[in-house]
């Protein structure tokens, strides 16, 4: 999409046919093939053009910036951008944890973590929408307990809208932010300023969604403020656990069925003719979703594996050849890598749990912040990068364990 920005001047359009042949090669070599290595000229002639619609315009519109100003298209650019600005936001991470628990040093600890945490790093050099997901949704928190603390509280419920309607266009789940945390803190609020903020955020968020949607109305002729994709993602969702009625829920059977109805994959078209199969689906068989759904639960708390971040990609305990056990012997490094993301989880739990009464209030806003992460995809589909998010909070609850911990153990020497 930026290269046909930039190259052609074909705003937030892609070409299926080009996007076939760099997937091949970028797997053939095992690596992201920059645009700037492809000529593109050949493989545009008789191309597939089709708006762009089923992934989110914010990190494509960046990095089409960044090429028209440097005159090359790499990605070494928005990977130095994202490192960049990933780690300013570390400081709002300290900057969160302190205003929550007034303690320096588990803020200290908190952004510490967070800035050597790998499945974070990973997403920081990956040149796409999940690392932004990961800084708006600390700048949304952060913004947001400001507001609390100013005497300026519209200035900042403003900046908050503004934010959030941005951050729309990288991950539209952060509009969620901002309402779970008036939720939140009604208790401190009150009813009305707790409705009066999450109605003046969102509505201006959504201010800045407009000109997106009139787009997509004018090319599609169908009402689509963010992006589309839910019906496809919830199809594939449904292949996340074997079923005994024989069916399979794959991206490829549902692209193919899509393809004999003369529609491209991952448009508006074909993820409304999906939605049919979707709601089906979960109609004929609601044991096997509510199955899904408790599964999902698990791989984003206690059973998280988002293998993704690592050096060749663990693999599945539970796939290997062998099984766990095997895993295990074989690959003992490995172990340490697989087993990050449930650790951080249960030190998380274990800190919020033991500090639960002195601190109530704080931890029901770094619930709020995982809950409007998890939840969505909890109903649809999980894939490990759309949780990153939630790591936030735990590495607040870490820092925080971690510091009193500390504060025990000196007080004993």
């Amino acid at each position: 999409m930026a290269h046909n920005i930039v190259a052609d001047g074909r705003w937030f359009v892609r070409n299926a046919r080009v996007e076939r042949y760099v997937v091949a090669l970028s797997l053939r070599r095992d690596r992201l093939i920059d645009p700037a290595s492809v000529d593109y000229a050949k493989i545009n002639e008789n191309g597939q053009w089709y708006p762009e619609i089923a992934q989110s315009i914010g990190v494509g519109t960046v990095m089409a910036g960044l090429w028209s100003i440097t005159g090359d298209e790499r990605y070494i650019q928005i990977q130095l951008l994202q490192g960049v600005v990933d780690g300013l936001t570390g400081l709002l991470v300290y900057w969160i944890a302190v205003q929550l628990f007034k303690r320096r040093r588990a803020g200290l600890l908190a952004a510490g973590l967070y800035a050597v945490y790998p499945p974070i790093a990973w997403q920081t050099i990956n040149p796409y929408n999940d690392i932004w997901a990961v800084d708006f949704t600390i700048a949304i928190v952060a913004i947001y307990l400001l507001i609390e603390r100013s005497s300026h509280r519209w200035r900042w419920l403003i900046v908050c809208g503004l934010c959030a309607g941005v951050g729309a266009y990288f991950r539209p789940q952060v509009l969620l932010i901002t309402p779970v945390l008036a939720l939140a803190t009604v208790a401190a609020t009150g009813r009305r300023e707790a409705f009066r903020r999450a109605i003046s955020t969102t509505a201006l968020a959504l201010l800045l969604l407009v000109p997106w949607t009139i787009h997509n109305y004018k090319t599609l002729h169908a009402f689509i403020p963010t992006r589309t994709g839910l019906w496809e993602t919830a199809w594939a969702g449904l292949n996340e656990l074997p079923n005994d009625f024989g069916e399979r829920f794959t991206g490829e059977t549902l692209e193919a069925d899509i393809h004999r109805t003369g529609m491209l994959f991952e448009t508006a078209a074909a993820d409304s003719h999906s939605k049919h199969y979707v709601i089906q689906a979960i109609t004929q068989h609601p044991l096997f979703y509510l199955e899904t759904v408790a599964y999902r639960v698990a791989i984003t708390t206690i059973a998280a594996n988002n293998v993704r971040w690592m050096h060749a990609g663990a693999g599945h305990a539970f796939a290997y050849k062998g099984g766990p056990l095997a895993f295990f012997i074989d690959s003992p490094l490995r172990v340490l890598e697989y087993a990050l993301e449930p650790l951080v989880f249960l030190l998380a739990m274990l800190a919020m749990g033991l500090t639960w009464r002195r601190w109530k209030a704080q931890h029901v806003i770094l619930l709020a912040v995982v809950a409007t992460v998890l939840l969505p995809y909890i109903a649809i589909n999980v894939e490990g990068r759309y949780i990153v998010p939630a790591n936030i909070a735990y590495l607040i609850w870490i820092g925080l364990g971690a510091d009193l911990l500390i504060e025990r153990i000196s007080s004993h020497v």
